[in-house]
């Protein structure tokens, strides 16, 4: 929040959309659903947007109860999904989640009463993690240590009783997400915040050049124009670990680098240097991404401070080589 801003009490009759976009995903779309309808807070509009699904999804969705208006479009990814439900909202506020994750009944209300505190045009809160006690023995499988993720497990079907559930282990305690924070690196996930739309519109919204990064721009450019966004510790934003979701590391050097060092140069935002747990991950993980030598290289240039570089360089060359 703009520290010269003074809170302003949100109207409670403010209509909020909410954006899924969905690609194959019939298998879990419902649940998801499932916990929009079961929201507190009565005034919502749901926009499901199919990016060329091939299964059932667009049936699924059309026939749930939560009354979706089903837009489809060709493959063109889930940047450009968000997007088109952004254009398509008529809400004041606009929010995103997920086809596999769940939001429990008392978010949007929380979040339309954090707004009304702070006077924020973007609130957040944090999340909870859980996962299938089925897909335990999967997840330990894939190696990254993401059956150490969840916090909460349940059996099949259970999806319902957590969304009403009491939520464990959070404090109430609203924290900022600063812009400087944000230009350190990604600091949460993308459905954890709601926006004003026109302002979610003005920051340009989800960029589709920036692979697993389009929301990171978009939380970027919103504390650019608007300020801080304040965060709330809830976990009321139910977020999925599955075996099938994409490895953290090497897929995400590359575009995550490489676009941190595009808004660093692109002439807006300071030109410093910054780095940060998730900068130091990243470029730890460079060696062994599928970018060519050069491009590492590049990539390892442009996110070090000149301090650092040498230290950054030696342990990329002991990745690469195996030479210590």
């Amino acid at each position: 929040m703009n520290p010269m801003q003074e809170p302003v009490d949100r109207p409670a009759s403010a209509t909020v959309t909410v954006v899924v976009p969905t690609y194959n995903g019939s298998a879990l779309i419902g649940h998801t659903l499932d916990s929009l309808l079961a929201q507190s807070y009565p005034h919502l509009e749901v926009i499901v947007v199919d990016d060329g699904s091939a299964d059932d999804t667009v049936a699924v969705a059309s026939a749930h109860h939560v009354g979706a208006r089903v837009i489809t479009q060709r493959n063109h990814g889930v940047a450009v999904a968000r997007n088109r439900g952004l254009a398509a909202a008529s809400g004041e506020w606009v929010a995103f989640i997920d086809q596999d994750d769940l939001w429990h009944s008392g978010r949007v209300q929380t979040l339309i009463g954090l707004a009304g505190k702070t006077g924020a045009e973007a609130v957040a809160t944090t999340e909870s993690r859980f996962a299938r006690t089925a897909d335990r023995e999967a997840l330990k499988r894939v190696g990254d240590g993401r059956d150490s993720w969840p916090t909460i497990w349940i059996d099949e079907g259970e999806e319902a009783e957590l969304v009403t559930a009491p939520i464990h282990g959070v404090t109430g305690e609203v924290s900022e997400l600063t812009l400087d924070r944000l230009l350190e690196g990604a600091a949460m996930l993308t459905t954890t915040v709601m926006y004003k739309r026109e302002l979610a519109i003005s920051a340009g919204g989800c960029a589709p050049h920036a692979r697993a990064l389009d929301d990171h721009v978009l939380n970027v450019n919103v504390a650019r124009i608007a300020g801080a966004i304040p965060r709330l510790d809830s976990g009321e934003l139910l977020y999925r670990v599955h075996p099938s979701s994409t490895s953290t590391v090497s897929p995400m050097a590359g575009p995550f680098l490489s676009t941190q060092a595009a808004i660093r140069l692109g002439g807006v935002f300071p030109r410093e240097v910054r780095g940060g747990p998730n900068v130091d991950h990243l470029l730890y993980g460079l060696a062994k991404s599928d970018l060519t030598v050069s491009e590492q290289l590049a990539l390892l240039v442009l996110s070090t401070g000149r301090r650092t570089r040498a230290r950054w360089l030696l342990r990329w060359l002991t990745r690469r080589t195996g030479v210590r």
